[in-house]
């Protein structure tokens, strides 16, 4: 059957996404996997001329429809797309593109637009919590151009504050699904290595960067060094199967590929990020890197969520890396990551996660109709 889509490609932080109504897709919704993927192209095929082109790791669509309720305003339905394995995914979140739907619901009337600010509370379908979303908005539709700035994503743009409201245990219903704030993984061919699992935003796997013989510095360099792409997959898949994502770690490669989030912590440190730019210790509370299949850009939001929070939790692998919490620090948590630096302000009491606020940008790339037969 043809279909003509409405659709809106939008960046939301260092992320990219194509955002539907829900009401525009087609109503058997066993449809859209099969939709979403011939809308981007990832088959290697003649359908791939038209497409999209692939954010990090995979693609991204979101789905926007009315929440019914008086918790939330609209319900954001979020999907990854793996064009290697052919599959899509439903089971986490992208914290970057949660940026990028208050604009959208405002712009597409799906909430009232209320000027300088107006507060749209997100219902994310995936991880069953809602995230409160700060827009601002002129003549009745949503700022873009604006003075701040985000690590990692061009120029500047309009502020959008985003808060996830109780993130933790959204997939396994625990903050620390083995119920320890630090396991050990016993590594073939590498030995025990202690890693912390979190459930905060999205699944995430901490460890330490001199556990595995790095510096915590390192850029690109990770994307070709031989001993660690196995190790770091051994980690990742172990996670996963730890998370419930899979049976059998091996099976992370083709089934699980977007979830768990890799983050590889050490102290404070100087560093240059992707653009050369100098980034100092004194700017930062932890030092990161977010590795999946390759190193991240930046560092993804809701792996900051996560992150911040086992900073500020004591027993995780990554709480003595962080620089100790002063009175005047208040709730921050400043991460310097292969793009920069991003603060978190995460409430944590007594081991429970009760929020976590980031600054984002996002802005609208394209609008227009899809035209597609499924």
């Amino acid at each position: 059957m043809y279909y003509k889509i409405p659709c809106t490609y939008l960046r939301g932080g260092t992320s990219r996404a194509l955002f539907f109504q829900k009401k525009d897709l087609p109503e058997d919704q066993s449809l859209w996997p099969e939709l979403f993927k011939k809308a981007l192209g990832v088959r290697r095929t003649a359908a791939g001329l038209s497409a999209m082109g692939q954010d990090f790791p995979t693609h991204k669509v979101a789905v926007i429809s009315p929440h019914e309720g008086p918790d939330a305003d609209v319900d954001y339905n979020f999907f990854q797309v793996d064009g290697e394995n052919d599959y899509v995914d439903n089971r986490g979140n992208c914290g970057n593109m949660s940026s990028a739907v208050g604009p959208f619901a405002v712009n597409e009337g799906l909430v009232p637009a209320v000027e300088p600010e107006t507060v749209v509370r997100i219902y994310n379908t995936n991880t069953r919590r809602v995230i409160v979303s700060r827009v601002q908005v002129k003549d009745g539709v949503s700022c873009e151009e604006g003075d701040a700035v985000i690590h990692g994503a061009p120029g500047r743009a309009a502020p959008v504050w985003l808060t996830f409201e109780n993130p933790g245990g959204g997939l396994t219903d625990k903050l620390f699904p083995t119920g320890n704030r630090t396991d050990v993984f016993e590594l073939e061919g590498f030995g025990p290595l202690p890693v912390t699992l979190i459930d905060c935003a999205n699944p995430v796997v901490l460890f330490r960067a001199e556990d595995v013989g790095l510096t915590g510095t390192e850029l690109t360099s990770l994307n070709s060094k031989k001993e660690f792409i196995p190790l770091v997959r051994q980690v990742r898949g172990m996670a996963a199967k730890a998370f419930g994502l899979v049976e059998r770690w091996e099976e992370s490669d083709t089934s699980s590929t977007y979830i768990p989030f890799v983050g590889i912590v050490s102290k404070p440190q100087d560093y240059a990020d992707m653009d050369g730019n100098p980034v100092k210790k004194e700017d930062m509370d932890l030092c990161c890197r977010s590795f999946v299949t390759k190193l991240h850009r930046a560092y993804p939001i809701a792996a900051a969520i996560a992150t911040a929070a086992a900073a500020r939790i004591p027993g995780t692998v990554a709480y003595d890396l962080a620089r100790p919490q002063k009175p005047e620090d208040s709730h921050g948590v400043v991460l310097g990551h292969a793009g920069g630096c991003t603060e978190v302000q995460v409430e944590v009491e007594g081991g429970h996660v009760v929020r976590g606020t980031v600054l984002r940008t996002a802005n609208t790339i394209m609008k227009g109709i899809l035209r597609i037969e499924i």
